[in-house]
């Protein structure tokens, strides 16, 4: 299909000449007319004033044809009566000729070839107020509104944005060889999904595209058969390129601060102050520590200032932990004495009603005219354990180390919900970024810096709005090339989004749309919160799964029927065929009367070798099966069958570290509480139920696929 620029001239004649007659629609003709000079496939058609030349152009095109009232403001025809199909003698087309023109709005007939075909599907471009220029594609014709059936991509689309795009709609048989007719040609398909996102970026004018239906010809090739371009009277100038991200190393002041300040530091055990700067010595920060409270004196141990000026000049990073209004004196007090940087905790700002909305613009104004950055405000703090560091105004104690990084645009992420994984789930951050409403640093310059942070191994993240979408998307292209991303969504439906504007004054775009987006940007999307920490935990001592082939052994044939079940109907997981050499062994350690396969029954082999020795050599022998991805045990633990020592779990994941190996139960609850507290200091994740596992790795599969994309 020919490039945008070759057709720029004429195709701003056809806008301009449109706009001067105060359209603010291209007519169908020339919508067409504008498309087909994109190369996108439109049927034949002429434009006609009366019955004889409308009985002309139809003996021209061959009958049978289609005819179409035509009108500068005529949109919705068929709500009018105004589109005749199958027209097949020069007599009908004279008879809905003159009904047509009868219709009110119309100033001219449009004659169509009838273009053949079962199947029709739509695209288009529409222009999104966080993300700019999308493009569209789904079922079409009255099937669009039915089933609502599509997909979105921001806008540029690379062929395999295209491809990817095309896939994600459910209906797949549609795309498919059906009754007798060829499957669609899917290589124009994704061209002409290109070339529209390449004309939303060309062209500012152009508001929207919608070409509705896009006939399947018999032979597979798609057509447009309607077509809409609105038009923008003034548009907006063209989109600029992305803004240039701060260098990361403005963000290592909060991450690796050599001094800090606690303004608001409290002496009062249980207030903010107190708790702020009883987190940074019990996490054993080693830098200096400049509390200050207006009484001076000392607070815990520490030598305490009486004012912000009263500090030595250069301090590395502020925790401001006073009252809203006092904040923004705060900030210029600290900018003043040469702080760089500074955590906002105070809420009361554009989260809760008109007064905050000024208090924060205030705040803006300040932090642009010192260059402070900023967290916050309305944040619970930053960790950065590799650093011995936290801001957090939750007592949280010592937050053990590891390689999993968070970003949350909710303060009980950085607050509760830490304490669970540190109390709960036994695995380690290595940096959390509460952001709270993100008035200077926001997702985007946190995703750069976690990319470049070689103690982060993967990246997750609740947000409840995207302060920069296209910068965001741009910079996660590259970082899911070389790190998981997972994101959690929140404020996506109607009543979500209004609980984030109370929340953290977060605005969302359109459900689907954000979908559409993040799967571009190879970012992997949650939808539950527990998936936040259970996800992490699977990858915090485990490898991403090389691929989505999963073996389990259960002590139950229904628990192995229903799983496979699920594995295929719901995870995207296959249950493959083992090799003889596994099979051969399990069958070794198996009565005689059991057919040995996968997934695996190993309960009869349990009843005669003991569980240790059962599960342990079937373990072995999956984790050396190269047809297998990751292996899932479900350990029966019991009373009356007893209760194994379980290091050999350990010494199986520590022999076999290329492979993931997720444990779940079959088992008393205080059976799995012992072997949960066991396994997981140890390296080996487990999960109470038996789903979880399931699920964490379809969610890890989806990841790998991402990651794997081509560029």
């Amino acid at each position: 299909m020919p490039e945008v620029y070759l057709h720029f001239q004429g195709l701003m004649e056809i806008i301009k000449e449109a706009l001067a007659r105060g359209q603010t629609n291209l007519s169908e003709h020339e919508a067409k007319q504008f498309c087909a000079r994109f190369g996108i496939p439109v049927c034949r058609e002429a434009v006609a004033h009366d019955s004889d030349s409308a009985v002309a152009e139809a003996v021209k095109l061959g009958f049978p044809v289609v005819l179409k009232a035509s009108g500068e403001n005529l949109l919705h025809k068929t709500e009018v009566g105004g589109i005749s199909l199958s027209l097949a003698t020069e007599a009908e087309v004279r008879q809905e000729s003159h009904r047509l023109l009868q219709i009110p709005g119309s100033q001219a007939l449009l004659v169509q070839e009838m273009v053949k075909g079962e199947r029709e599907l739509a695209c288009g471009l529409i222009r999104d107020a966080q993300f700019g220029p999308c493009v569209m594609f789904g079922l079409g014709g009255v099937m669009t509104e039915v089933f609502q059936d599509i997909v979105f991509r921001v806008a540029p689309l690379s062929s395999w944005d295209a491809q990817e795009m095309i896939k994600e709609i459910r209906h797949q048989k549609i795309l498919e060889p059906f009754r007798g007719e060829a499957g669609v040609d899917l290589e124009i398909l994704s061209q002409i999904l290109v070339t529209l996102g390449e004309i939303g970026l060309k062209y500012q004018e152009v508001q929207s595209i919608d070409i509705n239906p896009l006939k399947i010809r018999p032979d597979g090739q798609p057509v447009a058969v309607d077509a809409l371009v609105s038009l923008r009277p003034q548009p907006e100038p063209p989109p600029k390129p992305a803004e240039e991200p701060p260098k990361t190393g403005d963000l290592t002041k909060f991450f690796t601060p050599e001094s800090v300040s606690v303004i608001g530091a409290s002496a009062t055990p249980g207030k903010a102050g107190y708790i702020v700067l009883r987190n940074i010595l019990a996490n054993g920060y080693k830098g200096k520590i400049y509390p200050v409270n207006p009484k001076g004196g000392e607070i815990l141990g520490l030598k305490t200032y009486p004012s912000i000026t009263s500090l030595p000049q250069g301090v590395d990073l502020a925790i401001i932990v006073i009252p809203a209004r006092s904040t923004i004196q705060a900030v210029r007090e600290c900018a003043a004495k040469g702080i760089k940087a500074a955590v906002l905790s105070a809420g009361g700002f554009s989260e809760v009603d008109q007064d905050g909305e000024a208090l924060q613009r205030e705040l803006s104004q300040t932090i642009a005219e010192t260059g402070i950055r900023v967290i916050g405000p309305n944040t619970s703090g930053h960790t950065s354990t590799p650093h011995n560091f936290t801001s957090s105004l939750f007592p949280l104690g010592k937050i053990p180390r590891g390689n999993i990084s968070y970003i949350a645009q909710t303060g009980n992420f950085a607050t509760h919900t830490m304490r669970y994984i540190i109390t709960a789930e036994h695995f380690g951050v290595a940096r959390v970024i509460g952001l709270g409403n993100k008035i200077d640093i926001d997702e985007s310059e946190a995703l750069e810096y976690y990319a470049a942070d070689p103690e982060t191994k993967a990246i997750f993240m609740y947000l409840e709005s995207i302060k920069r979408p296209r910068r965001f998307t741009q910079v996660a292209r590259e970082v899911t090339r070389t790190k998981p991303v997972f994101l959690l969504m929140g404020g996506t439906t109607r009543e979500g989004a209004q609980a984030a504007v109370t929340h953290t004054a977060a605005m969302a775009s359109d459900e689907r749309l954000i979908d559409g987006a993040l799967n571009q940007a190879g970012i992997t999307r949650l939808y539950k919160y527990s998936h936040l920490f259970l996800v992490a935990k699977a990858l915090a001592s485990m490898p991403l799964p090389r691929g989505n082939r999963v073996s389990f052994l259960a002590p139950s044939g229904a628990i192995l029927v229903i799983l496979a079940d699920l594995c295929h109907q719901r995870w995207g997981l296959d249950v493959p065929q083992l090799e003889e050499r596994t099979r051969q062994r399990l069958q070794e350690i198996s009565p005689a009367y059991i057919r040995m396969r996968n997934p695996v029954d190993i309960w009869p082999s349990a009843l005669e070798h003991g569980i240790e020795f059962s599960y342990g050599e079937a373990i072995e022998a999956l984790m050396r099966d190269p047809n297998i991805d990751a292996v899932v045990p479900i350990l029966m633990l019991a009373d009356e069958v007893g209760v194994p020592p379980l290091d050999f779990l350990v010494k199986l994941a520590q022999k076999y570290p290329e492979k993931p190996l997720y444990v779940t139960f079959s088992a008393e609850k205080k059976h799995m509480e012992a072997a949960k507290a066991f396994l997981e200091p140890r390296g080996v994740p487990t999960f109470p139920l038996i789903e979880q596992p399931f699920e964490v790795l379809s969610i890890l599969n989806r990841c790998r696929k991402a990651m794997e994309r081509p560029r």
